[in-house]
């Protein structure tokens, strides 16, 4: 280890030093480069030596000279000599055999659409620490770039699916994970190429798990099963932190959807049905850290205060004010839309054949071959449902299925029901539903099933006919050539008697299926249940569209209610006008004579003109539209009449449904609406609904009108809905959602902890900093230690006491609340 001293310049002898050696070759590579190759000729002389008895212990030198050698070539001789030390370390890792064929191997995989997964037994039996550090050496040229991201993918998902180290898997997982985010970094050359890349394998390696046949049940997994858990559960945690959202994604995992092995295919379908409550519960914790981070600030109360320290403080104040209202704010941002959309589509709904998907799943769990538990279909009973309520599919075999487990003592009955809610949708044949209510009906909807369950059952038929209302169309059921047929009239009716049960739950079932049948179709009810709205509805001949029909718009709804509120705006505008101009006029005449009287007596004062025509420009500015002229001119004289009022403003109550639909699609065909403009129709729209649903509306329009606030309940100001910020998936159901009302549930064991804690932080003394006061200390003290003091010996007489009543002064705040007194 020690220098030889040649004269000035010498050359240290550093071949026992790596350490020293590796920091010489990064300041000098071209000087000590034959220094490195010596220690690689070392390694290389190593590696054969451990080639002969892979499972003996290593040499103690060769972990420090693969680390050095990977150090040194990936950042002082970057190019073949760094290439050559990966070789090594790959073919180390692979075992001898494997050696002279790495390179043709990757050609094979990317031509053909298998992976192999398998390793030789020499690499097997490699030695822990030895296979530890020549990846971990490989880890580190990766990360200085040394080696290309998809030939280390290949190498380590074998490693992963081969050799049984729980350490060694989980670092390996680890790295693959953070490389495919940090090559997705903005500004990264390539990322679109090496995301195609690393995804097509993945896809390579999930599919080849159906093509080998997977296991299923309690078998021992193979290689393959392995590997596709590791690319599965890849895929799902590089979606969920918004690194891979696309398309691409979501077929890798479709495809672990239709996968033999049992765990990869539940995997695949959490993933579909649980992804977007993670994701939002994940940005929900991380703005909560980000705001506690925030909201903590140091203001230096037992430091020196310093003016950078006082700068600080400033400058936190001012970034907590800043989240504060951010976070208070909402949605109340001035972003135009930007946020909006970041916002990711389900990934359910990305799916490119949800029919075969579907069908493929529902083939496997209507097989009787397969043993699974009841749990797993479960979960496959819901993710069909899912796919074929979200895209509303046609599966007609589901449904006679689903009847199977709707006992009135099966397991999880209630989440059996929840999924046939899913699976229903408006393209779903009556005929096929008539046979699930009549199977809930007779297992739940009984005199001699329990409340709870009558609740539930009437709370999943209402759930069912709201998703498909056709069923309740008179005329389908009439003319039905199913095998079910069904008396959709004396069924809504018989349901609506429950509205008197004596069972509090089943009583409010029935009252909401009443009032579900009021708003659809209150002709089914008899004429004392449909009430107020009900009635009104079945003057105006409310009723579900039979099956296959369909309402076809004529144009942009709300477009002639619009050009009518903007008539009688702009009428309601220039009336108030004109009396201004009168009331102008009467002025301008008195100020002239005042003017004339001033000049008459010599007293010669500018007088203030008003600027009538920049009155008028502004006033130009906020004028409505004017009113488009639909008909020639004679066409209009003629309907005149007819279309408007007296005040010659368009009516729409006097105008036919034809007139009014021509209207419509005229305005839309020739006005480009605005943002405004659309929510000033949508509002429109609400408010005619409300007239036709509610008699009462009309009386408070007319109130409105007299007290001029026509106009005000369509202001621009706000909106009338609140933004609702949850996570809202199309067909999907939860289960409490038809539980009963009434029954107080059983919270959990950790809800009852949470609720114990907030009691006690409720009850707590927080209103003073410090610790506790000279009294408090008093009070937790034993009796025998102040039986003696002054103040327990000192007491008030009688007299003394009645003199502090007298003066107004209360005998709780001048003694101590846990001593006893005399009552007076």
């Amino acid at each position: 280890g020690k220098g030889i001293a040649t004269g000035a310049g010498a050359k240290l002898d550093v071949t026992l030093k790596l350490p020293q050696l590796q920091n010489f070759c990064k300041r000098d590579p071209d000087g000590y480069r034959e220094d490195y190759l010596a220690q690689v000729r070392r390694l290389e002389a190593e590696c054969r030596i451990l080639q002969l008895s892979p499972s003996s212990e290593p040499s103690p030198r060769l972990v420090e000279l693969i680390q050095f050698a990977a150090a040194v070539s990936s950042s002082s001789y970057v190019g073949e000599e760094s290439e050559r030390i990966a070789s090594m370390l790959i073919n180390l890792l692979l075992g001898s055999a494997a050696s002279s064929q790495l390179s043709t191997t990757n050609e094979k995989t990317h031509s053909s659409g298998s992976v192999q997964i398998s390793m030789p037994t020499s690499a097997l039996q490699l030695h822990r620490e030895v296979r530890k550090s020549c990846v971990s050496a490989l880890i580190l040229m990766r990360n200085k770039g040394a080696i290309e991201p998809l030939r280390l993918l290949e190498l380590f998902f074998r490693i992963m699916a081969a050799v049984p180290d729980k350490g060694l898997r989980e670092m390996l997982y680890r790295h693959v994970v953070n490389d495919v985010r940090n090559i997705n970094k903005k500004g990264h050359q390539n990322e679109f190429k090496v995301n195609r890349s690393v995804q097509s394998f993945l896809h390579r390696v999930v599919s080849s798990n159906n093509v080998s046949g997977g296991t299923e049940g309690n078998e021992e997994e193979s290689a393959t099963d392995i590997a596709a858990k590791r690319a599965t559960d890849m895929v799902c945690e590089l979606y969920r932190k918004g690194v891979w959202t696309d398309d691409r994604s979501v077929a890798i995992l479709a495809s672990a959807a239709t996968s033999r092995n049992t765990t990869v295919m539940c995997r695949a379908m959490r993933f579909f049905l649980n992804i977007e409550e993670k994701m939002a519960e994940d940005k929900a914790r991380e703005e909560d850290d980000e705001w506690s981070g925030i909201n903590q600030i140091d203001f230096h109360q037992h430091s020196r205060k310093t003016k950078n320290r006082m700068r600080q403080v400033t400058r936190q104040l001012k970034n907590r004010k800043k989240a504060q209202q951010k976070r208070e704010g909402g949605n109340d941002t001035d972003d135009n839309g930007v946020e909006a959309s970041k916002k990711l589509y389900p990934a359910i709904e990305m799916l490119r054949d949800p029919q075969g998907l579907a069908e493929a799943v529902f083939k496997r769990l209507r097989g009787n071959g397969s043993s699974k538990k009841y749990e797993v279909k479960l979960l496959m009973i819901n993710f069909v449902t899912r796919l074929v309520g979200n895209h509303e599919l046609l599966l007609l075999p589901l449904y006679p299925f689903l009847q199977r487990y709707m006992g009135g003592h099966q397991r999880d009955v209630t989440g059996i029901l929840a999924y046939t809610v899913q699976a229903c949708h408006e393209y779903v044949p009556p005929d096929e539903i008539y046979g699930i209510l009549k199977t809930i009906a007779h297992n739940f909807i009984t005199e001699r099933c329990s409340g709870e369950q009558m609740a539930v059952g009437i709370n999943a038929v209402r759930a069912i006919c709201s998703r498909v209302p056709s069923v309740l169309s008179v005329e389908d059921s009439q003319e039905s050539s199913g095998t079910t047929v069904m008396d959709i009239e004396a069924f809504a009716r018989d349901l609506a008697a429950y509205a008197k049960h004596r069972d509090r739950s089943v009583s409010i079932a029935g009252r909401t299926w009443t009032n579900f049948i009021r708003e659809v179709y209150p002709s089914l009810l008899q004429g004392k249940d449909r009430g107020s709205v009900g009635a009104a509805l079945h003057r105006a001949g409310e009723k579900p569209l039979r099956y296959g029909e369909q309402k076809v718009a004529a144009g942009v709804a709300g477009a002639d209610l619009l050009v009518e509120y903007e008539a009688r705006k702009a009428l309601a505008k220039n009336q108030t006008g004109d009396n201004d101009a009168s009331e102008d006029d009467g002025d301008g005449i008195q100020e002239e004579r005042m003017n004339d009287e001033v000049s008459d007596d010599g007293s010669g004062e500018w007088v203030d003109v008003k600027n009538e025509e920049g009155e008028a420009e502004e006033d130009s500015d906020n004028e409505a539209p004017q009113l488009m002229l639909l008909k020639d001119d004679e066409e209009q004289e003629e309907t005149e009449g007819e279309e408007s009022n007296s005040d010659g403003v368009l009516n729409l109550s006097k105008m036919s449904a034809e007139e009014r639909k021509q209207l419509q699609q005229k305005v839309s065909s020739t006005r480009v609406f605005s943002t405004a403009d659309f929510e000033r129709m949508r509002k429109l729209v609400e408010r005619e609904e409300r007239a036709k649903r509610d008699p009462r509306e009309a009386a408070r329009r007319k109130r409105a009108i007299a007290a001029g606030k026509e106009f005000e309940e369509l202001s621009d100001d706000g909106s009338d809905y609140d933004s609702d910020e949850g996570v809202h998936i199309a067909g999907a159901v939860n289960p409490g959602d038809i539980m009963a009302d009434v029954k107080k549930k059983r919270i959990s064991k950790a809800e009852k902890l949470e609720k114990i804690v907030a009691g006690r932080e409720k009850f707590e003394s927080k209103s003073r900093d410090g610790g506790s006061t000279n009294i408090e200390k008093k009070r937790k003290k034993n009796f025998q230690m102040t039986k003696y003091a002054f103040s327990s010996r000192q007491k008030r007489s009688e007299k003394d006491t009645i003199k502090q009543l007298r003066k107004g002064k209360s005998l709780k705040h001048n003694r101590d609340a846990k001593k006893r007194r005399r009552k007076l």
